[in-house]
């Protein structure tokens, strides 16, 4: 099977999330794409960072209606920092002969070589990502290159993605304004019910 893991923060998930799923699921004939919420990011602060059971919901709201995509709680299982690595290796237990695709951000793919065990990554995914303008398409291509060498092990998406911040969701949301055309209704109505990013 061709299995993605899309992982994030997603604090909250919100539509460009969503429209990047749906894309990586068609251009890369994906069988199941597992959507994998950091439950304690290595290199971000938890200020701010909503209760992982409110994250899992509001992904589970989310991605209702898009049948191959499925919710995965790995990270929550974890006590100590989430570091993807780890992740891969125990995701390997459940899908040991199966095609890993590692979804990640333009400017993640741009640090990855001072990501834990990246290397190791390498060996074991398919590196994914998207460019959100041409300059940065030429930037990846490049880096790329740096960095694999001559190992193909990459994809760059040819579809520009929906530039929409969770930060700009949580900003919007403490100064009282409307979020309707950023995130799916039902994730919006749970984060007005929740009382979720007004501090």
């Amino acid at each position: 099977m061709r299995i993605g893991v899309f992982g994030g923060a997603f604090n909250p998930v919100h539509n460009g999330h969503i429209n990047l799923a749906k894309s990586y699921l068609e251009s890369l004939s994906l069988d199941k794409l597992l959507i994998v919420p950091t439950a304690n990011p290595p290199h971000k602060t938890a200020l701010g960072l909503a209760d992982g059971a409110h994250r899992l919901h509001m992904l589970s709201l989310a991605f209702s209606g898009i049948e191959k995509a499925e919710i995965s709680d790995i990270e929550f299982q974890r006590t100590e920092k989430s570091y993807t690595y780890d992740t891969i290796i125990e995701l390997r237990k459940s899908y040991p002969d199966d095609e890993i695709f590692l979804i990640i951000g333009e400017d993640q793919f741009l640090s990855f070589d001072k990501w834990y065990r990246y290397h190791d990554l390498l060996s074991e995914t398919v590196l994914c990502t998207a460019a959100r303008t041409d300059n940065k398409r030429e930037e990846i291509i490049s880096f790329a290159s740096k960095l694999l060498g001559g190992n193909s092990n990459y994809f760059l998406a040819d579809f520009a993605p929906v530039v929409v911040s969770s930060s700009e969701v949580r900003e919007r949301i403490r100064k009282n304004e409307d979020i309707s055309f950023l995130v799916p209704a039902a994730v919006s109505e749970y984060i007005k019910d929740k009382r979720l990013y007004i501090e």
